[in-house]
């Protein structure tokens, strides 16, 4: 995500923290010193900090199981709103959703029962009234917790408990019919969170009411997308046309081909099979470092993947930017008949989603 700085990682999980969250604090900063000087200022500040170290660990919750049912974590991104965890995979199983979903409140459940156990022994007089302030910060965490789990079990899709709704949908109709119905109670949530600020003048539920309705409409297109890269094969996006060199060629060669059309990276193929691939980058770094007297087998590079015409686009378009390639070579059994390219892939990608799964029901594949 743009303007998000990361801080770090954990378990190979890199944590972000948006750009806007640094507005929060300084405006939690402002208030606190206009309402009671520099320290109350200081322990607001330190309120919302703790809190988003409990979101964090809320996004953690998801990841965990995620990773256990062999789901790959991007990354999570602390937002004034909230978390976000990105997944490279979207869990297609209900019962698999189902328990990463309910592990982020289960996480601030966890964390309220022991906060509270933790006031109780240390002030047993301590009435358990609501408060959420810096300045009573052992009891504002643990409203905070119960809030943040109770909240996300709101079944207001893309909240937890309205993708535990998705999940159920989906044990019983198709994936994407599922996703629009948790989609639509999720904008009638949002409007309502919209409205109940406006009435009340909590101008908070209008911000949320808003990031709500957006992001079950984002969450719908990537369902979608997702949906109809995998109804589509690479043999319907494949480039045919293309040149490809042997290893014995001179690098003169490949640049006689580079010039003379549109094609970057090139399959290296010997005796029928491919041996690797020439980018443009390997070619450039080699006229850079004057070894163009070299031949392309000098310079190629073997760390290459392959796919079948018969992979999805979703299958290639993971292949090549988890491992940051440029190009694939497409076989049929050992024999290479097309390429395809990250351009290529994305030019696909941007058309499905302009034109949206509707339009690609009718191509599957028996």
């Amino acid at each position: 995500m743009r303007w998000a700085l990361r801080v770090g990682s954990i378990y190979g999980i890199a944590i972000r923290i948006h750009f806007t969250f640094l507005f929060l604090l300084a405006f939690l900063l402002s208030v606190g010193v206009l309402a009671g000087g520099w320290l109350s200022g200081l322990r607001s500040v330190l309120f919302i900090c703790l809190v988003f170290v409990c979101v964090l660990l809320h996004e953690l919750a998801h990841s965990y199981v995620s990773v256990r049912y062999g789901l790959r974590v991007r990354s999570i991104i602390l937002l004034p709103i909230g978390g976000l965890a990105l997944l490279d995979d979207l869990p297609r199983e209900p019962r698999q959703e189902i328990h990463i979903a309910l592990a982020g409140p289960a996480a601030n459940f966890v964390l309220a029962l022991w906060l509270g156990v933790l006031l109780y022994v240390l002030h047993p007089a301590t009435r358990f009234e609501p408060v959420l302030s810096g300045e009573a910060l052992l009891p504002s965490l643990f409203w905070s917790n119960l809030y943040l789990g109770l909240f996300n079990l709101i079944p207001a899709y893309p909240l937890d408990g309205g993708r535990v709704l998705r999940a159920w949908l989906a044990s019983r109709m198709d994936y994407i019919d599922a996703t629009r119905r948790a989609v639509t109670v999720g904008q009638f949530f949002s409007l309502l969170f919209m409205l109940g600020g406006l009435v009340w003048g909590r101008p908070w539920f209008v911000v949320v009411g808003l990031f709500v309705f957006w992001a079950a409409m984002a969450e719908e297109r990537v369902a979608v997308l997702q949906s109809a890269l995998e109804r589509m094969y690479l043999d319907d996006v494949m480039l045919t046309e293309f040149h490809s060199l042997a290893p014995s060629d001179s690098l003169f060669d490949a640049l006689e081909r580079a010039l003379h059309s549109l094609q970057n990276d090139f399959p290296v193929v010997d005796g029928g099979r491919v041996v690797g691939v020439l980018t443009r980058g390997g070619l450039l770094r080699a006229f850079a470092g004057q070894g163009w007297r070299n031949s392309v087998q000098a310079v190629m590079s073997s760390r290459f993947e392959t796919a079948q015409r018969g992979d999805t686009i979703n299958a290639a378009f993971k292949k090549l930017s988890s491992r940051g390639l440029s190009v694939i070579p497409v076989l049929e059994g050992e024999r290479l008949v097309g390429i395809v390219t990250m351009q290529n892939l994305l030019h696909s990608i941007t058309f499905l989603s302009r034109k949206g799964a509707a339009a690609f029901q009718s191509i599957r594949r028996d």
